[in-house]
């Protein structure tokens, strides 16, 4: 099955900026912001949503590259 990969967002009101989406990112390039986070409006092909599961906040959500929901993995 092909991957279309995910788009992740932020709520920049709940994201602390502590780094750990990106500490935890196998993506094989650079996939931050210039405000150490995860990328936002880049599809991301991994999509593991390690990134996800680690936010402290739970500010990170997701929403597949074709625009359907995507469930976070257990």
């Amino acid at each position: 099955m092909a991957r279309t990969g995910v788009i992740f967002n932020i709520d920049w009101n709940g994201c602390i900026r502590c780094g750990a989406c990106v500490a935890v990112c196998p993506h094989p390039e650079p996939f931050t912001t210039p405000f150490d986070t995860i990328a936002v409006n880049r599809a991301c092909v991994v999509a593991c949503m390690l990134c996800e599961r680690v936010c402290p906040l739970t500010a990170i959500t997701s929403h597949s590259a074709t625009n359907r929901p995507v469930a976070v993995r257990a």
